[in-house]
């Protein structure tokens, strides 16, 4: 299932693990309780990988290609971005929304002066400038704080952290069940992350190839699933590992049947569809122990390039 998830590879993008719990900390302290999804990423490792350039322009989703182009306007750009934490909450009759966290090569002097030679004007938030790319309230805005540390998504979004960041607030450390989930899904690799609830189908509505023809109701499905946590390896080859927590061992043994089936339509859809053609998912292995269903795949860039790009949740 690399081929499922490890699109997150070339999302967007040689930080030490303290670092990357530095940040992760940060999100925990500063993103909203209602947080139901999050993921950290090193783009500084991921760049790099062999192929980079090519997989992140085939699979950066449209949500993301936009921001990209957005924060170009500030001068900001991919090769800038050291570590990124992207947290998901969902908005009443919107879906998902998501906020972020990134470090790396950020100098609010320089961000200044190009947002001023792009005509965007910046909002004072408790003495930090935000820069907005548009003037309706759910827009994209970026502010930088000291120590090279970015936040963006939208102003009140960002106005919530900075609040959360003063403890005025509380942040999604005070959901006891996602910061556990997080604290035993942290990892070494360049990408991990976890989901929580509703936000584990949406992410494998976002995630799997070729699953608008499955006329899947991904919500039923997963409707059993707790949590999910995932991590992602690439080095010659593309590592995926992913966990789904049941509510009970029976749970967890249905949803590995339904899978078996999923995959086994896959390979032969892949057949007919890629005669000769490595199939991406051709190596996926799953297991379950308990009320856990476990994922494991190994993939070659080859064969995720023959894969179609996909979006975001």
């Amino acid at each position: 299932m690399t081929a499922i998830f490890a699109m997150g590879v070339v999302l967007l993008g040689g930080a030490t693990a303290a670092h990357s719990q530095d940040i992760v900390g940060d999100a925990l302290a500063w993103m909203p309780p209602t947080t139901v999804s999050l993921e950290y990423s090193n783009p500084a490792t991921l760049r790099g990988l062999p192929n980079y350039q090519s997989l992140r322009a085939r699979y950066l989703g449209r949500d993301l290609q936009g921001l990209e182009s957005a924060l170009a306007k500030l001068g900001i750009h991919e090769s800038d971005i050291q570590e990124l934490v992207l947290g998901w909450q969902t908005t009443p009759g919107k879906g998902f929304r998501y906020e972020g966290i990134a470090t790396g090569a950020l100098d609010p002097q320089a961000i200044a002066k190009s947002a001023s030679a792009s005509g965007i004007n910046a909002s004072n938030i408790d003495g930090n400038k935000a820069y907005c790319f548009a003037a309706n309230a759910g827009s994209t805005c970026v502010t930088v704080l000291a120590g090279s540390i970015g936040l963006f998504g939208p102003l009140a979004g960002i106005q919530r952290m900075l609040k959360a960041r003063e403890g005025e607030v509380a942040g999604v450390s005070s959901n006891a069940q996602f910061a556990q989930l997080v604290e035993n899904a942290k990892a070494d690799s360049p990408i991990w992350g976890v989901a929580l609830g509703q936000a584990v189908s949406k992410w494998f509505q976002a995630w799997l190839p070729g699953q608008g023809n499955m006329q899947m109701n991904w919500t039923s499905t997963f409707h059993d699933v707790q949590s999910l946590s995932y991590e992602i390896e690439a080095a010659s080859t593309v590592n995926l590992n992913v966990k789904l927590n049941c509510a009970s061992s029976q749970a967890a043994s249905s949803l590995r049947s339904l899978m078996e089936g999923l995959k086994l339509i896959q390979q032969m859809a892949w057949q007919t569809t890629n005669p000769n053609q490595p199939n991406p998912l051709q190596n996926l292995e799953i297991d379950t122990t308990n009320d856990e269903v476990s994922f494991k795949l190994s993939a070659d860039y080859a064969a995720l390039e023959r894969v179609g790009p996909l979006g975001r949740p």
